[in-house]
């Protein structure tokens, strides 16, 4: 069966998009986008063809776009005809592509003067305005292609539109047409901040443009349907207009500038912020409002944040807003709006334009003029919400304090509310008469501020009871779907508070009876009702409930935060299976990332502690044992600690492997999924707690966990398809656990098995090189290098041979060279047998061997001071060649193994015999007693010994073969010859052969 054209065009679409959020570069973003414009053009999709254009435009604007770039959207604009599916954005070419300006601009006018048939003359002035987009878009930034009259006859033809009662789809969408190309016009006339280049003529424009909207909108000002119908559809204009003239303000000292601006920041504070997030607002015209106040407030934030935080009204709506119920696209918008606000009024030079404002001192001062404002009217709203009587008032509060601490500013905005005598109190004493939905709200408020120190152990103290009870009540036979609800966020709550510590007792308030507390709900008893919940949800015969599934799933993964439930869940294995196979076939993200989040929790290590650490911990125990405070927590301390000991990490670690958590992690990070960066975090971290464990890295292999790891790494993570460079220390934490997973793989796992291309794992590797030096830090070396050196041992000449890439090409030589320098013993041993591996590159073999032997000295002289690198002098250069004697010589038996393999290696260069045995003065001392060492690795020193014994008698210096008969060689090698099952049998007779053919 053949799939319509329909289908397959659907599917390209999917094709591109997935290329697009795997972060193409900006070339082929472009293209690409150009590409699924003209597929939803085709499909009838308007609104997402037009998304796609515009995208496009911009890239084709920035500084690096190349012509080809812009010529290839106006192209676009031409080829591209949206009417041929009932849209009004037809570009194509037709009678307005040769017209001018001022011609099509005349046409619009016209058309909305006459009021023409919106069946006949629509689509064609959408052809007019398609044109006159395509020619913007193509235009370049700061050059104005339309004049200051042309761009106020279309804001004013845009405005007259608006004004009809009842607009035809048609006039609507031109309407939307009309004020896109304004606002991209305007956008044109926007400079960067802070420079001097803004024009007269532009600044001109702007001004006039914002003084014909201030006009209308004055005409207008109790014409509700008219403000209704241009914050619809022109809020994207507006902002724009008020953001392009801001740019301007820094470079011009103009007072009359200033006004103008200050004015189109409060048309958009008072009006557009108001009018544009009614409820009768879609989504998609709220998020246009949403993102056009966060573009004025990075814009200029003092400005905007004198008008915002004192105008009630303003904040009462954004509060409204974040009353929603969750999952709401409004709700998220206004967390982001109220996170940007808080972070921008912290600074106290934010506040500059707040009358009262003092500019801070050296020493301080009060707090930022433009938060305390905020802080204030925000208590006071939101207190009057939650102390009404009115349910539905009450439950915005609720919400509204919640998606404050979700955002992270609950601390920032409501402080003031916890100090309040009482309330916390009357908060859950009038939670017990509340509607099942307000109940709902102070749970929601209960969950989101359990990780606040502050509030978390308030809300559990007096929140305890009610929320047990609601528990009890959710679980019993005759409990409605509403109590089963309520119980499941309920059990979350007692989940989070199950690690918040009680508030310490404290004396009553004059007048107040305190509450018997409430005990803590056992942790245990939570986890096993939450894994019982789980796996009654996922055995029933209709489709699992996924929203109940994930909320007991987080309930679960905060109590893991204690060791001994991790045990207890870890070893749960139909709940494992169960629970991993659900969320790895669902397409829900906010599932995946609970079920990450608790195997996380289940196979993290505890932080590895540096020597001073550790001496830091036992001296804050000892004063905290002095002052009686651990005497009770040392043997839960103790119980933890053995809980999280790495060999129980690592056995937890293959239970949930077992369970299938890698496929899980595989299908989180997949470009259809368009994972989030805590996800790409979570799964990175995962990755390098199961790869600790040495038999699960074969597993990781086999499931497709390298392509993943190798897809979630940042744009700031080398790429092994770049030019040639030196490598970077990792700057994300993401990138260095991804390294460290990849290279604890790469360790285990034979490289020609594990990565289709051992050179894309051979930078990342490079720059864990070149990491601090804490524990964690060493520890990532030392595992780096082993990766590096199994990479290295490919068959030399092979098509998996990096030795000259890593070495080379990434001049890692040098980094490789630090390591051996390194004070820590394991990783100078790691990064010695990678320098054994690494000599068989015909490069790095001779920064060993070049010059080795030249100015060789007199037999009774003393080694001389040896030259750098950059000397071009006829002295020897045998810093390396000595650096593998003293290595050779160490106590450690693997290092000394390592150089000395290197060495074997070396000797086949009669130049590196040469400085060995005549310049030298320990080295033939040293070989010696390798090959007399007879400890456990004895046959493999004899063995390389003889190697370097071999090439020195054959390299045709007799001087050589003498100093080797005067240090007593030929018996060794006598007795190396006796045996010839030994792997140095035959070296040590060709050496015998060499040095004493008689024998």
């Amino acid at each position: 069966m053949t799939s319509s054209p329909s289908s397959s065009k659907q599917t390209e679409v999917e094709r591109i998009t997935k290329e697009l959020q795997a972060g193409a570069q900006h070339g082929s973003a472009l293209e690409l986008l150009l590409q699924r414009a003209q597929l939803y053009a085709d499909l009838g999709n308007e609104d997402k063809a037009k998304s796609d254009i515009s995208q496009a435009a911009a890239l084709a604007r920035e500084p690096d776009a190349s012509a080809a770039s812009v010529a290839a959207v106006e192209k676009a604009f031409r080829k591209i005809s949206v009417s041929n599916a009932g849209g009004l954005s037809a570009v194509g070419a037709g009678k307005y592509a040769t017209h001018t300006n001022d011609a099509i601009v005349d046409s619009v006018v016209k058309f909305v003067a006459e009021s023409l048939s919106p069946e006949d003359s629509a689509r064609d002035i959408a052809e007019a305005v398609g044109v006159l987009s395509g020619r913007i878009a193509q235009s370049k930034r700061g050059v104005s292609l339309l004049t200051e009259s042309q761009l106020c006859q279309l804001v004013d033809a845009f405005h007259t539109i608006c004004e009809r009662v009842s607009l035809a789809k048609d006039q609507d969408e031109l309407a939307a047409a009309l004020a896109g190309s304004v606002r991209s016009a305007l956008s044109q006339l926007a400079v960067p901040i802070a420079t001097s280049d803004g024009k007269e003529a532009d600044i001109s424009s702007l001004v006039k443009v914002a003084a014909a909207i201030a006009e209308t909108w004055e005409r207008h000002q109790n014409d509700g349907h008219f403000k209704q119908q241009t914050c619809r559809l022109g809020a994207a204009l507006y902002t724009t207009a008020a953001y392009a003239l801001s740019t301007h303000e820094a470079s011009q000292n103009d007072s009359v500038l200033s006004e103008v601006v200050r004015r189109s920041f409060a048309f958009c504070v008072s009006q557009l912020w108001l009018v544009g997030t009614l409820p009768v607002a879609t989504v998609d015209e709220y998020r246009d409002v949403g993102q056009g106040i966060l573009r004025l407030l990075t814009a200029n934030r003092p400005l905007f944040l004198s008008l915002f935080v004192t105008c009630t009204p303003a904040i009462e709506r954004l509060l409204t807003l974040l009353g929603q119920p969750s999952g709401s696209g409004r709700r998220s918008m206004a967390m982001l709006i109220a996170s940007q606000l808080v972070a921008s009024a912290k600074d106290p030079s934010n506040s500059s334009h707040l009358p009262g404002y003092e500019p801070p001192t050296a020493r301080g001062g009060a707090p930022a003029l433009a938060l305390t404002k905020l802080q204030q009217c925000v208590v006071r709203v939101l207190d009057s919400w939650v102390q009404s009587t009115a349910q539905a008032e009450r439950t915005q509060g609720l919400l509204a304090i919640a998606a404050l601490y979700e955002s992270g500013v609950g601390s920032d905005l409501v402080a003031e509310l916890w100090l309040q005598s009482g309330w916390v109190g009357e908060l859950w004493d009038q939670g017990d008469v509340d509607l099942k939905s307000t109940q709902l709200a102070l749970l929601a408020l209960a969950d989101a501020s359990s990780s606040d120190a502050a509030v978390g152990p308030r809300m559990k103290k007096a929140g305890n009871g009610l929320v047990q009870e609601l528990v009890r009540k959710g679980s019993s036979k005759s409990a409605t779907s509403e109590d089963r609800g309520l119980a499941e966020l309920a059990a979350v709550v007692l989940a989070k508070w199950s690690g918040v510590a009680s508030t310490p007792a404290a004396a009553p308030e004059h007048g107040v009876v305190e509450a018997v507390p409430t005990e803590d709900a056992d942790p245990m008893v939570l986890a096993d009702m939450h894994m019982q919940r789980i796996i009654d949800l996922l055995a029933s015969s209709a489709e699992p409930d996924c929203a109940a599934v994930e909320r007991a799933t987080e309930a679960l993964g905060y109590l893991c935060l204690q060791p001994k439930l991790k045990e207890h869940v870890a070893q749960n294995e139909s709940l494992l299976k169960g629970l991993f196979s659900f969320a790895t076939k669902s397409t829900v993200a906010s599932l995946k990332f609970s079920v990450i989040m608790l195997v996380r929790n289940l196979t993290q290590y505890r932080v590895v502690l540096t020597e001073e650490q550790k001496r830091m911990r036992q001296l804050q125990q000892m004063g905290a044992k002095a002052q009686n405070k651990a005497a009770s927590a040392k043997p839960v301390e103790e119980e933890d600690q053995a809980l999280d000991a790495p060999e129980r990490v690592s056995a937890r670690a293959q239970l949930v492997s077992k369970a299938g958590a890698v496929s899980l992690l595989v299908s989180a990070v997949q470009p259809r999924m368009s994972p989030s960066d805590s996800v790409r975090d979570a799964v990175a971290e995962i990755a390098v707690a199961l790869a600790t464990t040495q038999g699960l890295r074969g597993l990781l292999v086999q499931q497709g966990g390298v392509r993943a790891l190798l897809s979630i790494l940042t744009s700031d993570a080398p790429k092994a398809s770049a030019a040639p460079y030196a490598p970077q220390a990792l700057v994300q934490s993401r990138d260095k656990h991804v390294a460290f997973a990849l290279a604890k793989i790469a360790i285990s796992v034979p490289p020609h098995l594990a990565f289709a291309d051992p050179r894309e794992l051979v930078r990342l590797l490079l720059s864990l090189l070149l990491e601090d030096t804490d524990a964690q830090a060493l520890l990532m070396k030392f595992e780096a290098l082993l990766a590096l050196t199994n990479l290295a041992s490919a068959q030399p000449g092979s098509a998996g041979d990096v030795r000259g890439y890593l070495a080379n090409d990434l001049n890692g030589f040098a980094i490789v060279e630090m390591c051996v320098l390194s004070e820590h013993p394991l990783v100078r041993r790691a990064a010695t047998e990678l320098v054994c591996n690494l000599v068989y590159d015909p490069q790095v073999f001779e920064k060993y061997a070049a010059n080795s032997d030249r100015g060789i000295p007199d037999e009774n002289s003393r080694i001389i001071e040896l030259p750098s690198d950059d000397e071009d002098v006829g002295a020897y250069r045998s810093q390396r060649l000595h650096l593998l004697v003293a290595l050779a010589d160490v106590e450690d038996v693997p290092t000394r193994s390592a150089a000395a393999g290197a060495l074997a290696v070396l000797s086949s260069d009669p130049r590196c015999c040469r400085y060995l045995f005549l310049v030298h003065p320990r080295a033939a001392d040293v070989l010696v007693a390798l090959a007399d060492d007879n400890g456990e690795v004895a046959p493999d020193f004899k063995h390389r010994v003889a190697v370097v014994w071999a090439n020195a008698a054959s390299c045709g210096d007799t001087r050589v073969a003498d100093k080797l008969r005067q240090q007593g060689v030929v018996e060794s090698l006598q007795g190396m010859a006796n045996d010839s099952n030994m792997p140095y049998y035959a070296a040590a007779k060709s050496a015998l052969e060499s040095l004493s053919p008689n024998i």
